[in-house]
């Protein structure tokens, strides 16, 4: 048998419900590989990605089979594939962070018994942990890093806490050898990534930048959260200072989410607006609208950072941590430039033997 990637969710949102039905969905013949970037990378497809565990704390998903807890009310991604039964049972964290009270009314708190975490992952062998939590979630995500940590998988930091970025946790994780990627995945098409690459080609074109703005507006649960003040300042200083690290020289920069609209559901508008100067101090302006559907946009990401990582990890190679990182986190630890990006993510894609003996699985670090 074909050996997969086994991946545990923390946080059974839309994110995870795009990321576990995207899967399903390039596994039907007729798929192809329109909309991802990496078809292959080490060897691994999508396909290869497997789900064997997954944490909540909704009393709507914790208990239920994966593939239905990911419809379950609050998420309302579009489904774009049916997932068979799982056989993994979504299993209640601890709820440590609360719930927000700008989100009170979309979350119901389980009243299950928490599950020890790391035993979980152990039991269910998982080679790497995604943390999908909500925003401002920080206790939770250094809880699902110790449980990891714990259990002798990779952690993938998704959200906006800082995980991955504090050298204390990348001294631990590479002190057992297990990869550690994030923090705050970016998506495959979005409002950073897209600001920041068009701040970079004006620069690159001899413009002066004066001031620019990002502004989202969406209907998810991430963009009713970012409501809440506390969480909201968390995103925003990454999202700006994200989009502020593409530039040599400091300017005036507004970047975050501005309101959420209930019925647009898990859709997301992001505005742009730039001023800036080019030949012979000539001023210009640009305004732009993006449109798109959050869940998706961030499993685009995800496909390729997960399996990045295990292929990192099979090759014993810790040093293309900070491209993974740089490639697919808006606030990665360390700087990379883009020749050495570039070249890092290639020979991660290539299909190079998994490990010298053929043996596609690798041994657990305890």
């Amino acid at each position: 048998m074909k050996h997969k990637i086994r991946v545990a969710l923390a946080g059974i949102g839309n994110c995870s419900s795009s990321l576990i039905q995207g899967v399903k969905y390039y596994n039907a013949a007729h798929a192809g590989n329109r909309g991802i970037n990496y078809p292959v990378i080490g060897g691994y497809a999508v396909q290869d990605i497997d789900f064997v565990a997954a944490f909540d704390i909704d009393r709507r998903k914790v208990g239920r089979d994966l593939s239905e807890a990911i419809f379950a009310e609050p998420n309302n991604v579009r489904k774009i594939a049916e997932p068979h039964k799982s056989g993994v049972k979504v299993e209640m964290s601890q709820p440590l962070d609360g719930i927000s009270p700008v989100a009170g009314d979309k979350i119901q708190l389980s009243d299950s018994k928490p599950v020890e975490t790391a035993s979980i992952l152990k039991s269910s062998q998982a080679d790497l942990l995604v943390n999908l939590v909500p925003t401002g979630a920080s206790r939770a995500s250094e809880m699902y890093a110790q449980a990891a940590w714990q259990a002798g998988c990779g952690f993938i930091n998704a959200t906006p806490a800082m995980v991955a970025s504090k050298p204390n946790w990348q001294a631990r994780y590479k002190k057992k050898g297990l990869p550690l990627a994030g923090d705050d995945v970016m998506d495959q098409i979005g409002s950073t990534i897209l600001h920041k690459n068009l701040l970079s080609m004006l620069n690159e074109r001899g413009m002066h930048l004066d001031e620019t703005y990002q502004l989202d507006i969406g209907g998810g649960t991430e963009s009713q959260i970012a409501l809440d003040k506390k969480r909201y300042e968390i995103k925003r200083s990454i999202k700006t200072a994200a989009v502020a690290a593409t530039i040599p020289y400091q300017f005036p920069i507004v970047a975050g989410s501005s309101d959420f609209v209930d019925f647009m559901e898990n859709r997301r508008t992001s505005y742009f607006w730039i001023r800036g100067e080019y030949f012979a101090g000539t001023e210009f302006t640009i305004d732009l609208r993006l449109s798109l559907e959050d869940g998706p946009a961030c499993a685009g990401a995800l496909v390729d950072v997960i399996r990045m990582t295990k292929v990192a990890y099979e090759r014993k190679s810790p040093d293309l941590l900070p491209s993974i990182c740089a490639y697919g986190f808006n606030a990665p630890s360390k700087k990379v430039a883009v020749d050495a990006l570039r070249k890092d993510i290639e020979s991660l894609a290539s299909p190079r033997m998994r490990n010298r003996s053929g043996d596609n699985s690798t041994k657990r670090k305890n």
